[in-house]
C-alpha cells in the first residue's frame, strides 16, 4: 500500500471480495473466527476501520480501512505477547503514530474472542476517556470500531443501545468488557486482563497510579509522550526491568524528512522535543538548564581544544532517604568523575567518598550539602582524613547560605544579592551561563574563555551516569521568590510532581564554591592558643 497515497476503493474492493466468500463458505468463517483468536493482528487488518478528520482536506474520506504498517503490527504482537506471558511494558510514542486506534482495536478483538477478557483504559482526565459524541475519546474510538466491523464479526447478541454504557461496553456473547477510569480511581476497579494508561507520563500521581494497578493487573501497559525526565514514567523508561515499545516518526511510512522538517517550522520547540523527537530532557517547560545546552557540554574540552586544569573539587549530595547520593570531581571547568551512590544508608556511602579522595590526588577542596541528614555523620567521618592532607572543608548550604552580595552580574544587569534568593540559585545560574556559553561555542562558533564554559569528560564517566546527570541538569524548574529573585525549584517541589531530585546536578552546581579563606589544620592549635591567651 502507498499509504501516502492510498487507493482506499482498492482496499474495500478486496474486503467486499473476502466478505462475499465468507458468507458463501460457513466452514471458512469459521476457520478465520479461530484465525482471529490467536491473530488479532490480522482480525484489525483485515476488518478494521479508523476515522481521520483530516483526511477531508485531502479530498479523502474521514471514515477509512485500518491498513496496519509494519511498525503497527509489530506493535499488536509485542502487546499480545505481553498479554500472554503476563509481564507489564512501556510504549513510548511519537505523536499521530496511532497508539490509542491501536490499543482500542486490540482491546476489541480480544473483548469478541476471549471469554471473559477485561480490558481497562485510564487516562488523566474523565473526558479523555470518554464523551459522547466526542471522536477524540477513547471509548468513541472503540465503538466507531466495532460498529463498523462487518456483521458476522461482532457479539451476535451485542446491541450499542443495551450493552454500551459510560466508560464501560460489555460482550453479552461471552461476558468480556472494555470499562474506563481517570484520574485517582485509575486502578480502583476490579481486576483486569490488559489495562493501557494512556498518556502515563501526564499523570499527576503517578506512583500512586502504579501502586493501585500493581494489585489490579499483570499486564499494565502504559502509553505516552515524553514530559520531561524524573517522573515515575521516566524512572521506569529507563529502569531496564520493563520491556519497551518505541513508536518513532521515522517508523511511520506516512512521514518523511520533508514532514519533520515542516514540524519544525511549524512547532514551538518544546512540542517538537516532546511530541515528536521523545525528549525527556528538552520536553519540559521552564527548565533552569536548557537541554540543548547541556548536551553541548560532552566533551567540549576534546572539541574546543582544552584540558582539565587549576582547582580540583570533590563534591557529594548525601541526598535524602531513599534517593541516589552524588558525588562528582571537577578539575577546572571538566567534571572527570560522577558516582550515584545507591548502597545503603549513609555510612555504607562513606568508604565510597573516601576512597574517590584517595584516588583523585592533589584537592583543592571537599564540599558537601550540610542540609542533608547525613551530614553530621560526613564531617566527622572525612574530617580526620582531611587534616592529614590539609584540605578545606567547606560545608554547603545552598538554600539558606547568603549570596555574594556585591558582585554583580554582567549578564542580569544586577549584583547577586538583587538577582538571586539564595546562594543555590546563584551557583546554578552559573553552571547555565557556563552551559549556555559552551553551546555557543560548539553550534554557533561563538567562542569565550574557557573558564566560562564547562565540560562532561564521557571517556571518565559511565554513560548511565553521564545520561542521569544531564538529564538532571535540566529537570528543575526556573522559579521567582516574592521579590522577584530567581530561585531554584526545591527538591520538595519536585518530590510534589513526582519527580526525583537532582542529586548529581547538585554536585555541579555546588562545585562553583571557592575555597573559602581559612586557616589550614596545621594552624588551628595556634588560633587555639591564642585564644585562650
Amino acid at each position: 500500500m502507498d499509504y501516502r497515497n492510498p487507493n482506499y476503493s482498492e482496499i474495500y474492493a478486496k474486503r467486499a471480495a473476502h466478505l462475499a466468500r465468507l458468507r458463501a463458505d460457513p466452514k471458512l468463517l469459521a476457520a478465520c473466527h479461530v484465525h482471529y483468536k490467536h491473530n488479532p493482528w490480522d482480525f484489525v487488518n483485515d476488518w478494521g476501520m479508523t476515522f481521520d478528520p483530516r483526511n477531508i482536506e485531502r479530498h479523502l474520506p474521514a471514515s477509512i480501512p485500518f491498513v496496519l504498517f509494519p511498525k503497527q503490527i509489530e506493535f499488536l504482537k509485542w502487546l499480545h505477547e505481553r498479554w500472554r506471558n503476563g509481564t507489564p511494558g512501556l510504549v513510548e510514542k511519537s505523536r499521530d503514530f496511532g497508539a490509542t486506534w491501536l490499543c482500542g482495536a486490540y482491546a476489541v478483538a480480544m473483548w469478541r474472542y476471549h471469554d471473559g477478557f477485561t480490558v481497562g483504559f485510564g487516562s488523566r482526565k474523565e473526558e479523555l476517556v470518554d464523551k459522547n459524541g466526542d471522536p477524540k475519546t477513547i471509548f468513541e474510538k472503540i465503538r466507531f470500531f466495532i460498529n463498523n466491523l462487518p456483521t458476522e464479526f461482532r457479539p451476535k447478541l451485542y446491541d450499542q443501545g443495551k450493552h454500551s454504557a459510560f466508560m464501560r461496553i460489555i460482550n453479552p456473547d461471552n461476558g468480556a468488557t472494555i470499562t474506563g477510569e481517570a484520574g485517582d480511581n485509575i486502578g480502583r476497579g476490579g481486576r483486569q486482563s490488559v489495562y493501557f494508561v494512556d498518556e502515563s507520563a501526564f499523570i499527576q500521581r503517578q506512583d500512586a497510579k502504579d501502586a493501585a494497578l500493581s494489585q489490579n493487573t499483570n499486564c499494565q501497559i502504559d502509553i505516552s509522550t515524553p514530559n520531561g525526565n524524573g517522573n515515575a514514567f521516566y524512572r521506569k523508561r529507563m529502569s531496564g526491568k520493563v520491556p519497551v515499545f518505541i513508536m518513532d516518526w521515522k517508523d511511520d511510512p506516512r512521514k518523511d524528512k520533508a514532514w519533520y522538517e515542516k514540524q519544525k517550522s511549524e512547532l514551538d520547540e518544546l512540542i517538537v522535543a516532546q511530541e515528536i523527537d521523545r525528549d525527556y530532557n528538552a520536553s519540559q517547560e521552564n527548565v533552569f538548564i536548557p537541554a540543548k545546552w547541556v548536551n553541548a557540554c560532552v566533551d567540549a574540552h576534546r572539541k574546543l581544544g582544552w584540558e582539565p586544569s587549576g582547582m580540583k573539587s570533590v563534591v557529594f549530595d548525601p541526598a535524602d532517604v531513599g534517593d541516589a547520593r552524588g558525588l562528582i570531581v571537577r578539575h577546572g571547568n571538566v567534571i572527570t568523575l560522577a558516582n550515584e551512590i545507591k548502597i545503603g544508608d549513609i555510612r555504607d556511602a562513606l568508604p565510597v567518598v573516601r576512597d574517590v579522595l584517595q584516588r583523585s590526588g592533589t584537592i583543592d577542596q571537599f564540599v558537601y550539602d550540610a542540609d542533608g541528614m547525613g551530614a553530621p555523620i560526613i564531617k566527622l567521618a572525612i574530617e580526620d582524613d582531611l587534616k592529614c592532607r590539609n584540605i578545606p572543608c567547606v560545608d554547603y548550604h545552598g538554600g539558606g547560605e547568603k549570596v555574594d552580595p556585591d558582585q554583580r552580574n554582567e549578564l542580569l544587569g544586577r549584583t547577586n544579592a538583587e538577582a538571586f534568593a539564595n546562594r543555590r540559585a546563584q551557583d546554578w545560574y552559573a553552571i547555565r551561563t557556563k552551559c549556555e556559553n559552551t553551546y555557543n561555542a560548539i553550534e554557533k562558533g561563538v567562542y569565550t574563555n574557557p573558564s566560562d564554559m564547562i565540560s562532561f569528560d564521557s571517556q571518565k564517566i559511565d554513560s548511565r551516569t553521564l545520561e542521569n546527570m544531564k538529564a538532571e541538569l535540566s529537570r528543575p524548574q526556573r522559579k521567582y521568590d516574592g521579590a522577584g529573585k530567581i530561585r531554584v525549584e526545591s527538591k520538595a517541589e519536585m518530590k510534589t510532581r513526582g519527580v526525583s531530585s537532582p542529586n548529581l546536578a547538585d554536585c555541579v552546581a555546588m562545585s562553583e564554591n571557592k575555597p573559602k579563606k581559612q586557616a589550614s589544620w596545621d594552624e588551628l592549635p595556634d588560633l587555639y592558643e591564642a585564644y585562650r591567651v
